[in-house]
């Protein structure tokens, strides 16, 4: 069942469009594929900091070690 990319209801389709249940939001099915590119786009941009901001933890806690 596809998800509502604004409040993670189910979206039931209806003529040419998708509704969400929950919050009433109406997409075309290119505008709801676009909605989550979006989201997945985000979400692979924030994911991509994280591994970065541990990885220079991990190097500063190692050159802190060598003392």
């Amino acid at each position: 069942m596809a998800k509502c990319p604004e409040c993670g209801g189910n979206m039931i389709s209806r003529m040419k469009r998708k509704i969400c249940e929950t919050c009433g939001l109406s997409l075309t099915g290119s505008e709801y594929d676009k909605a989550w590119d979006k989201i997945r786009e985000h979400t692979n941009d924030d994911a991509h900091h994280r591994h970065r901001m541990k990885m220079e933890y991990l190097k500063w806690y190692e050159s802190s070690k060598k003392h």
